[in-house]
């Protein structure tokens, strides 16, 4: 993720309303893309601008939906 800017992950939980447990669990499962540096969680913040403009920003769907998509768009740059 070469230039990307990182929100730690307790940012990310508050502006996705999630639970940092629930995003270090959609990012075991594949749905959340992030950089770990020893106990430092890292989320891009163009997943997390890309979540909220979503159509429905709170609901899980809109979460794996828009990883599949961002993924697709940062690969092969893309940490998961």
């Amino acid at each position: 993720m070469t230039g990307e800017s990182l929100v730690p992950i307790a940012d990310a939980s508050r502006r996705l309303g999630r639970s940092v447990w629930t995003l270090k669990r959609r990012h075991a499962a594949g749905h959340l893309p992030a950089v770990i540096d020893g106990n430092r969680w890292l989320v891009p913040e163009s997943f997390i601008n890309a979540v909220v403009a979503s159509a429905r920003p709170k609901q899980a769907g809109a979460i794996e939906q828009t990883a599949r998509e961002w993924f697709a768009a940062h690969a092969p740059e893309a940490v998961a």
